[in-house]
């Protein structure tokens, strides 16, 4: 048997190498030149693939995050986080607005209602999150099952964003899963209505945090971003200002899962703060140039420190968790006195009015800046009561103004023509009968049938 299995071995063999041949004879009659060309573009195809797998490689981080963006500014902060590779997905009433988002189509979901868009009606919104409510939650299961925790981002002045609000809060809240809600207050030249909307729809998500729907309201002011990036054109403005709102959550998330050979800032340090501050939080990131003094640090946190969030109004006493991480790379590291940190880390918690906690990170990065960053984070605020006043006295202004212009143009839409009415209503009847008596009157009534018959 075995004899047997050699011999049918060696013939399988011979088979195979007669195949061979004829098709090795095959190949000669193949245009080289054709095949290399073939060969040159596979290998091409080959290496775009292997720089596209390495572009969306997803970094070690400490929470896995899914995002969702309602309306066209939560749509764009959805997508500045999926560049970061995120798990996100984009919803909105408008199909123009949704298709330049830079996200897969799957991960997107048009509510198709009415003409399409809200026209910063929040009740259109409203009632577009409503009737598709199913859709919503089979796209946020299937495209965000494996999210840790979810982050809700949407514009506070907006009809889709701002109107679907309260329906994306209870879906995303019956998950099980920490939701985080990143708002976005209007610009000073935002229009009255806008920001009437802010106001009320500000006033419903702080009312979701108190109840612990909302495990964290971050609420970021496109005004304070404004006036930060004041030298930047309007063109340019909404990319720098998403890459302000999301980089420094991204870095928290990614630097905690990191080590550090000084003090790290832990994962469950980071989710303390990100998730149980029991209200509003806000952050912001700051840029020290001169650091070679003991106290330069320490001057730069107070000058700048307020002036660096991304919203303003906020009392930071009245934080509950903070969070600071100092970063830059070796070679900065050494030229800075030690005792820095320690006067900055001081400057921190008296502006904080001794918080509950303060989390610190210290960090060696591959940076090329030969500057230190200062990222900080203040959980467990009340709403910022100064920008909401403003807020308020604006909004109020603008609709007296619009309520004005709506009576002036009622008044112009009235037209006098010098006549009493029910003098002119009894004469046009007089002329009237008048017309039927005379001669051309006659003329004129009834109907003459010309036919043949």
């Amino acid at each position: 048997m075995s004899a047997k299995s050699v011999t049918e071995d060696t013939q399988a063999e011979q088979v195979v190498d007669d195949v061979s041949n004829v098709e090795v004879k095959q190949e000669e009659a193949v245009d080289l030149s054709k095949l290399a060309a073939l060969k040159a573009k596979n290998q091409a195809k080959q290496q775009e693939q292997k720089m596209a797998a390495k572009i969306v490689a997803k970094k070690e981080r400490s929470i896995v995050l899914g995002v969702v963006g309602s309306g066209q500014a939560g749509s764009r902060l959805a997508e500045a986080f999926y560049k970061l590779g995120y798990d996100a997905v984009a919803i909105n009433t408008a199909i123009q607005d949704l298709k330049h988002i830079d996200i897969p189509d799957a991960n997107k979901l048009l509510l198709e209602y009415g003409l399409g868009g809200a026209a910063k009606e929040i009740e259109i919104g409203k009632a577009a999150a409503e009737s598709h409510r199913g859709f919503i939650e089979d796209l946020i299961n299937n495209k965000l099952g494996h999210s840790q925790l979810n982050v809700l981002c949407l514009s506070l002045g907006g009809g889709s964003g701002a109107g679907s609000c309260e329906t994306m809060v209870e879906i995303l809240s019956a998950t099980g899963k920490p939701l985080v809600v990143i708002t976005v207050l209007p610009m000073d030249s935002e229009d009255a209505q806008t920001k009437h909307n802010a106001l009320e729809t500000l006033a419903k998500l702080a009312k979701a945090a108190q109840t612990k729907k909302i495990n964290n309201l971050i609420v970021v002011d496109n005004a304070k971003i404004e006036s930060i990036y004041q030298d930047v054109s309007q063109v340019e403005f909404y990319g720098m200002a998403n890459k302000a709102i999301v980089e420094p959550i991204d870095v928290f998330n990614t630097l905690s899962s990191m080590p550090s050979s000084v003090k790290g800032l832990d994962p469950m340090e980071w989710g303390k703060l990100f998730t149980d501050g029991e209200g509003l939080t806000v952050y912001g990131e700051l840029t020290v140039d001169n650091y070679s003094e003991e106290t330069s640090i320490a001057e730069a946190v107070i000058n700048n420190l307020n002036g660096n969030l991304l919203a303003g109004g906020f009392d930071l006493k009245q934080s509950r968790y903070v969070g600071v991480i100092i970063a830059a790379n070796k070679d900065v590291w050494a030229k800075i006195p030690s005792a820095s940190v320690t006067y900055a880390m001081a400057m921190i918690n008296d502006q904080c009015g001794n918080p509950k906690g303060i989390f610190k990170g210290i960090y060696t990065t591959d940076s090329t800046d030969n500057t230190v960053k200062i990222y900080s984070m203040f959980s467990g605020l009340g709403l910022p009561e100064s920008r909401v006043a403003q807020l308020k006295k604006e909004a109020q202004a603008h609709m007296q103004a619009a309520k004005a212009k709506d009576d002036q143009r009622n008044l112009t839409l009235t037209l006098d023509t010098g006549t009493n009415e029910t003098v002119s209503a009894a004469q046009k009847i007089k002329e009237k009968i008048a017309s039927k008596t005379s001669a051309f009157g006659k003329l004129t009534q009834g109907v003459v049938d010309r036919r043949n018959k």
